[in-house]
């Protein structure tokens, strides 16, 4: 399984009112993280892991989430839950865990 494509990001999302040049330009951003974060084939063609797939989607679902709160805060008070967004989505560091670069040194 290649790295996936913008139509298969969309088809991942589902319902979604972003366009495919949105969706196009936070897949390349969010490979390059991949890329600089995990052993990820430097070939985009070549086989990928499937967790590295799901990751990519993932990534690029709470790219285009973050975009719609201004200043990455979400309005509310304190009794109505986080004023930041997590840092780390969970599920992707589960995914992308046993692909991690280790850093020594």
């Amino acid at each position: 399984m290649p790295a996936p494509t913008p139509n298969e990001v969309k088809e991942y999302l589902g319902q979604t009112s972003a366009s495919i040049e949105t969706i196009g330009a936070a897949l390349a951003a969010e490979l390059r993280t991949q890329r600089r974060l995990c052993r990820v084939p430097a070939d985009p063609a070549a086989a990928w892991d499937p967790d590295l797939t799901e990751a990519a989607c993932r990534r690029v679902a709470r790219n285009l989430a973050m975009r719609g709160i201004p200043l990455a805060m979400f309005q509310g008070d304190a009794d109505g839950g986080s004023l930041v967004p997590p840092n780390r989505d969970p599920e992707i560091r589960r995914l992308e865990g046993p692909l991690r670069k280790m850093k020594f040194g």
